[in-house]
């Protein structure tokens, strides 16, 4: 009886692990951490000159997560990777949005 709590804990995390990760087609991972969670990120660029897709997907598993302070958490990460795709200029993003409450897609574009 004592091992029901964790053969229960296990199953919940062997289930998660099965959810399927995003892509981005033609983009490599890069890591970015923010308060203790693991991001990966993958950024590539689209047909126009100075625009970028970028998906970010958070790789830490948590349970019970707060929506809204994830997507804060993966907009932190974007705003970084856009100034530093963008090399210091200003950057716009011209769509952005959460999928399954963890995966924050985004267009930008450096100006």
């Amino acid at each position: 009886m004592k091992w029901v709590p964790v053969l229960a804990g296990l199953a919940v995390l062997a289930v998660a692990g099965c959810e399927q990760k995003a892509v981005l087609e033609g983009t490599r991972v890069e890591i970015v951490r923010v308060e203790g969670r693991r991001f990966e990120v993958r950024v590539g660029p689209t047909e126009t000159p100075n625009e970028y897709r970028m998906l970010i997907v958070r790789a830490t598993v948590v349970l019970n997560a707060d929506p809204e302070l994830e997507t804060a958490r993966a907009q932190e990460v974007a705003e970084r990777v856009m100034k530093q795709t963008c090399k210091g200029r200003p950057f716009e993003e011209i769509l952005s949005g959460v999928q399954a409450d963890i995966n924050y897609r985004t267009v930008f574009r450096c100006l």
